[in-house]
């Protein structure tokens, strides 16, 4: 509950930042519509909570912060975590200005698992932390309508990596493949998000 609550909050706030940004813009005689906020339709079907803040500065160029919470489980392993992925985007359109448009991205990644093994024969519980960093690139389309939706379809391919800390068991009882899927080496990141711009 508390990291919801501190998502949440970091979501808020950029939000509060980002429509003060566009009020700026519009009394400078700028187009409207320069801040999107979204969410990313396919992360309910990972037990995830995702989404994103994109402001546009300059006729071509955007900055987003996306941020998540999670918790699943793959076989054995539950784990639980939060993540902060920053980009900035290039839209490629001579006729639209962004957020609209095709474009290209580069993006960072911040995570931050917590990993739990309850071994049944035991009668243990095996705890772990992993904090992997990354960055990549990614293609994409953005559309906004007239009424203001936005939707936005794209696809990345970046590169993680970090190391497990065990704290209570050995890095056997974790399993590796599991962690590649979430975390570490080349990973790929496709994304659809729905939002509303102003």
């Amino acid at each position: 509950m508390k990291k919801f609550t501190f998502l949440l909050a970091a979501i808020l706030f950029v939000s509060a930042l980002s429509s003060a940004s566009a009020q700026v813009r519009r009394t400078q005689a700028e187009p409207s519509r320069t801040v999107v906020l979204k969410a990313n339709v396919l992360s309910p079907f990972v037990l995830t909570a995702s989404g994103f803040v994109e402001v546009a500065f300059a006729p071509h160029m955007s900055a987003q912060l996306g941020a998540f919470t999670t918790g699943a489980s793959y076989k054995d392993v539950k784990f639980s975590g939060h993540g902060f992925t920053p980009e900035v985007r290039y839209y490629l359109s001579e006729t639209k200005e962004a957020p609209k448009g095709a474009y290209v991205a580069g993006y960072g990644r911040i995570l931050d698992y917590k990993l739990t093994v309850d071994d049944e024969e035991e009668g243990k519980t095996y705890e772990a932390s992993y904090k992997p960093i990354g960055a990549g690139v990614a293609i994409g389309n953005q559309w906004i309508f007239n009424s203001g939706i936005a939707v936005d379809l794209f696809m990345g391919l970046g590169v993680n990596g970090g190391s497990l800390k065990v704290k209570s068991g050995t890095k056997d009882d974790f399993d590796l493949g599991f962690l590649n899927l979430v975390g570490s080496g080349v990973r790929f990141r496709p994304g659809l998000t729905v939002g509303y711009s102003f």
